[in-house]
Order: C-alpha cells, then structure tokens, then sequence
C-alpha cells in the first residue's frame, strides 16, 4: 500500500512540477528524492569529528526581530535500531544503523524571557534521501513542548506533549508523509547534498516549520527547489564570496512560502546563508571540525 502511495504522490508533484515547467523554460528535473545524491554523507564525516557551524540570525518574535546565534551541528553516528538512538560502546550484537545528525540549537532573547530550541535531524547515513528521526523541544518561562518524529516506520508516526491549552499530550499517523516529502528542518543539510548545476529544478513536498512551540499536525504542499547562481557576491560574517562560487537555492511552495539558500561551491559544499520570508535568516560566522563532546576536543 506505502509503495502504491509513494508512486502516486511522486507522480502528482512531478504534473504539478511539470506545469509550472510549462511557464518557465528551465526543465523540472525530476523529484527532488530522486535527484539528492544519497550518498553524500561519505567520507567527509569518516574523521570522528563534527562540523559545527554558528550563523548570525534572525527570528520574528513579538511582531519584532530577535537578533540571535544559530548553531547546526553534523556528525556521523551510530543508532540502535531497538530504541532508534545513539548506539554506546560496547556494541556487541546490537542492531546498528550508521547515520548521520544534524543539531540546530538557538537561544533567543526577547524582552521577557529567552526562547529555546533544540532540533535533531537524524538521516540514514548510506541513504540521506529522508530523515529517518526528528525530535524538537522548545523551552520558555510559559512551559515546555516536546516533538518526536518517527519517520522510520512503515506509516510515520508524530508523538507530541504542548504545555498550551487545547494541544496536550497524544501521537497521530503522517499518512501523507511519504516519499520525496520533506519538512524545512532537513532542508540545510539535504540542499547540501544536490546535484548541482546551473537550472537545476526539483519537486518536492514541504512541510511546514516545525521549530515552534505549538502543535500542529503538519501537512505538507508541493512545491519547487530551483538551483543557481546569485545575481552578485554574497557577503557574510565569515567573509565574502563571489557569485560563480555560489550556489542558490530558491524555494518556491504552493501555500506561498518562498526561502533561499546559499552554498558554497567548495568540498563540504557550505551552507553559507539561508532566509525565510517570514524574518528567519542566518548568515555563516564561523565553522569548525572537532569533537565538541570532549573538552579541548
């Protein structure tokens, strides 16, 4: 039944991506869980260390914006596939799935109180088409919200427990979360791990945002990732690059949702800055390799 949906929903966001083909002369290229390289997770993340990468940013909150630190943290990592968490030494005959993390950790200051948000991303490692795991807390003075997303079951399966009214605590079926269906949270590591090329057009569905402290049960709309260059060099904290060493991501969803990303053509391909029309943007300080779990690691 998954696989019969699966190619039905590839299929309608294929026609729906071939239209808007119709109206512009750069050529959809397929679903975007067809054109990722799946493999990119490779022996960049073979040196036990992980990427950590702090942004300048920026967030909307109280109608105002909340300048703030952003860190995406990435490393590779073993889970147990009995309880679908980091695997501890010894591993002995425990079932193991090589993976690869990405944490996205900010602290906000607001004139009343800081808000807090922690989101893990967890990717199956020889396969980073799909997130197989997301879980997201936020913490402020009015309570704690807590998200977990089982993506690896058969039916995705989303656990939530909100402090607001109305919301509580209780699970329900992603029935429509399949395949080539991505929530914004992935979006900085997998745009990554593109193909890429000038013209470049992928369909996808989206997710919306879930680094929030509400629930809401999330249903995803089609939308359109186009890859190019900048029209100029972009300028970030951790310098300047010229335009033909960047690539641009545009996103582009049918509920009006529009973001940009900004990749640097090197090894690691970079992120280098990525923007929402809603006020979130976050542009490149600093990225270092080490292991942050140790001290003087």
């Amino acid at each position: 039944m998954k696989s019969l949906v699966r190619a039905a929903l590839i299929g309608l966001v294929a026609l729906w991506a071939g239209a808007i083909a119709a109206q512009d002369p750069a050529p959809v290229n397929g679903t975007m869980v067809e054109t990722i390289r799946p493999d990119w997770a490779g022996s960049l993340w073979d040196d036990s260390r992980a990427e950590v990468a702090t942004y300048e940013g920026h967030r909307i909150i109280y109608s105002e914006d909340r300048p703030h630190e952003l860190r995406l943290i990435t490393v590779a990592e073993d889970i147990n596939k009995e309880f679908m968490v980091k695997a501890e030494w010894p591993y002995g005959q425990k079932p193991l799935l090589p993976a690869l993390k990405q944490l996205q950790i900010s602290s906000i200051p607001t004139p009343n109180y800081p808000y807090n948000y922690l989101t893990t991303v967890f990717y199956q490692r020889s396969n980073i088409n799909n997130a197989v795991k997301m879980t997201i807390s936020s913490q402020e003075w009015c309570g704690t919200t807590f998200k977990q997303y089982e993506l690896w079951r058969e039916t995705a399966v989303f656990w939530y427990s909100s402090y607001w009214d109305g919301e509580g605590t209780g699970n329900t079926q992603l029935t429509d979360h399949t395949a080539n269906t991505y929530f914004e949270e992935e979006l900085p590591l997998l745009f990554r791990a593109l193909p890429f090329r000038e013209g470049l057009k992928t369909g996808l569905m989206l997710q919306p945002p879930q680094t929030t402290n509400r629930v809401q049960i999330p249903e995803p709309v089609p939308a359109v990732a186009m890859v190019d260059h900048p029209n100029e060099d972009l300028t970030v904290p951790a310098g300047t690059y010229a335009a033909e060493e960047v690539w641009r991501v545009s996103l582009e969803a049918r509920d009006g949702r529009r973001a940009n990303f900004y990749i640097a053509d090197d090894d690691a391909n970079t992120l280098l800055a990525f923007e929402f029309d809603d006020g979130r943007r976050f542009e490149l300080k600093h990225t270092t390799r080490r292991q942050y779990w140790r001290i003087g690691g």
